[in-house]
């Protein structure tokens, strides 16, 4: 088996899960997409399910990236926190199509158990601990309200996440919100919200 088809595999079944979505495809047409057999897929992938969450890991290694470089660029913990923001916005624009399917992994799709779903909420988590890490510097610095940093990472991230739903579904445009002007305002709500009165 050529070393490369595990990722040909993975570059056509996250192109055919996005046309088509979990249920609209199967290992067979995988298979035929990439001009492979059916045992080559099964070589590299127990089953579907597996292919679809190995792509999911992608997605958010991805993302993960972006928050490492994104905080390591700033200075201050609530730069930091807003670079998230952009790290969110830079994921939705750059690699679309992890997003679609990153979004769309909280759905059970079929019976089949996911080998990385333990893996993948670690992951998750992490990302709101990265959150968490600069909340509790800001504290220590004495910028910030001594509040809990995760529930300031969740609110955050969820923040984030919801205006990127509202974006998929064209609500910003449709508000006259562009990404600057929301960007502008999670600055000051940040700073009202979390940071200490001095």
């Amino acid at each position: 088996m050529r070393k490369n088809n595990r990722q040909q595999i993975l570059d056509i079944a996250r192109k055919l899960f996005l046309e088509f979505g979990y249920n609209g495809i199967s290992i067979r047409n995988i298979a035929k997409r990439a001009k492979l057999t059916t045992g080559a897929i099964y070589f590299h992938f127990k089953n579907k399910k597996q292919i679809y969450s190995t792509i999911c890991l992608e997605a958010i290694d991805t993302l993960h990236k972006l928050f490492y470089e994104g905080m390591a660029a700033r200075k201050t913990p609530a730069q930091k926190l807003i670079s998230t923001y952009d790290s969110y916005l830079k994921f939705y624009y750059e690699y679309r199509d992890y997003y679609n399917i990153l979004t769309e992994y909280k759905a059970e799709y079929d019976d089949e158990p996911d080998p990385h779903k333990d893996e993948i909420q670690k992951k998750n988590i992490a990302l709101l601990e990265l959150m968490s890490g600069a909340f509790t510097d800001g504290v220590k610095r004495g910028d910030f309200k001594n509040l809990d940093p995760r529930m300031v990472a969740f609110f955050l991230s969820a923040v984030a996440e919801g205006m990127l739903q509202f974006k998929k579904l064209g609500v910003m445009d449709a508000a006259g919100i562009s990404d600057r002007n929301f960007r502008e305002f999670m600055k000051v709500i940040v700073g009202e919200g979390i940071q200490k009165n001095k």
